[in-house]
């Protein structure tokens, strides 16, 4: 079998250095790598338990779905609304933002130290908020705001393997660790780390990829002149 020459060599590397542009960015060389992790989650005492101490120390955003759930920071309306677990409370303007102005809405549930589950609710009486809640059932809760892991490789990789990685972010960091339901059970997916190499920055990458076409295109047309010189 006939060799390739070295002239034929450099011209396929030269053709690859050009077109760069379109598959470098494929390779993600210079990309960040997310890690991702899971933890059991579940129900004891109509009340929600996260068995693995190491994985709640990790949860610093807390839950997706519950305010003010383990590990998430203590905010002013988290104070505020553990108020109203014995009764109602009125404030002129909690520091919260929803919809409807009158609570954070993006969460739906509450969740306190112990595990135990609440809704909230908001009425705008006599030009004040108030504020209350009602306990509901744990496992109905989590039951609700679980998802199919279907759509996040990463994550159902990560709940079969203990951990995973992913070259993109699979959701925002400050919405929390996420709840997927698998077989009945249910898990907890968050990330734990993220690993930036040298150079990790569209700026850097869209400047190795533009050398590599000037490399390219000087080793294409830089045969004519070696060719003057035979």
């Amino acid at each position: 079998m006939r060799q390739p020459s070295t002239e034929h060599l450099r011209l396929g590397l030269a053709v690859l250095l050009i077109l760069t542009p379109l598959w470098g960015p494929t390779l993600g060389l210079t990309g960040p790598t997310y890690t991702y992790e899971s933890a059991e989650i579940g129900v004891e005492d109509d009340r929600l338990v996260v068995p693995d101490r190491d994985a709640r120390s990790d949860l610093w955003h807390g839950i997706d779905g519950f305010a003010c759930s383990v590990g998430s920071s203590v905010t002013r309306y988290c104070a505020l609304e553990a108020a109203t677990l014995n009764g109602s409370l009125a404030v002129d303007h909690p520091d919260v933002k929803s919809g409807s102005g009158h609570l954070d809405a993006d969460e739906l549930y509450l969740v306190y130290y112990d595990g135990r589950v609440f809704e909230r609710e908001s009425t705008w009486e006599d030009g004040r908020y108030v504020l209350s809640t009602a306990r509901v059932s744990a496992a109905a809760a989590l039951d609700d705001v679980a998802r199919p892991p279907d759509r996040y490789p990463t994550a159902w990789a990560a709940i079969e393997d203990g951990s995973a990685t992913a070259d993109h972010e699979l959701w925002s960091a400050s919405a929390g660790a996420r709840v997927f339901e698998l077989d009945g059970d249910y898990f907890l997916v968050y990330r734990t780390g993220v690993d930036r190499p040298l150079p990790a920055s569209p700026a850097a990458e869209e400047a190795l990829t533009w050398f590599a076409v000037v490399l390219g295109s000087a080793m294409l047309f830089g045969r004519d002149d070696d060719g003057d010189w035979s």
